[in-house]
Parts: structure tokens; C-alpha cells; sequence
């Protein structure tokens, strides 16, 4: 099922917009599509480095994503980010996927 969307305007500077228009004139693609792709990539690098500074846990992280247990681990290997294999959500997930 497709989720409603909501509208939220925000002021950006020329600056700002001029380079959205660059990337968006290149790839061909609408401004609000490039926006969104801007926003999860964004919010992915934070998260995965509220991770990394110990205020989140892989599973809460994965939950803010919405996003896999598996695929938050995968992000952190692409990212270079240290995995706690201590964590019990971690340790659960392991013994799920691969047993004991």
C-alpha cells in the first residue's frame, strides 16, 4: 500500500537551489525526486553515525530507516562504521540467521 504523502516547504538559498537545478538539469530527473534521494541519503548518514557514536542501537537504527537488521549491518560495512557484535540485537540476529 502507498503511503500518503505529506507537503513541507522549506526556504533554501540561490546557492542552494542553483546546485539542486545542476545536479537535477544532469541526471534529468525532478526536483522533488532528486529531494527525497537527497533526504534518505542524508538521514542514512545520520543514523549510521548516531550509531557510531553510541547513541543508537543497531536495531533501533534500523527500525528509524525502516530497513532490515541485515541491510542497517550492510550499511555500516559500506560505511566503514565498527559493528558492536556485543549488542544483543546483533547477537540475536546471528543466532537467528545462523543458529549458535
Amino acid at each position: 500500500m502507498a503511503q500518503k504523502s505529506v507537503v513541507v516547504t522549506m526556504r533554501l538559498s540561490r546557492r542552494n537551489l542553483e546546485k539542486i537545478e545542476a545536479v537535477r538539469t544532469l541526471e534529468k530527473i525532478e526536483r522533488s525526486t532528486l529531494l527525497k534521494e537527497f533526504i534518505e541519503d542524508g538521514l542514512s548518514r545520520r543514523v549510521v553515525g548516531l550509531y557510531r557514536n553510541g547513541k543508537l542501537t543497531c536495531g533501533r537504527a534500523a527500525e528509524i530507516l525502516g530497513v532490515s537488521l541485515r541491510e542497517f549491518l550492510e550499511m555500516l560495512e559500506r560505511a566503514g562504521a565498527p559493528v558492536n557484535w556485543d549488542s544483543e540485537g546483533v547477537k540475536s540476529y546471528l543466532k537467528t540467521r545462523y543458529g549458535e
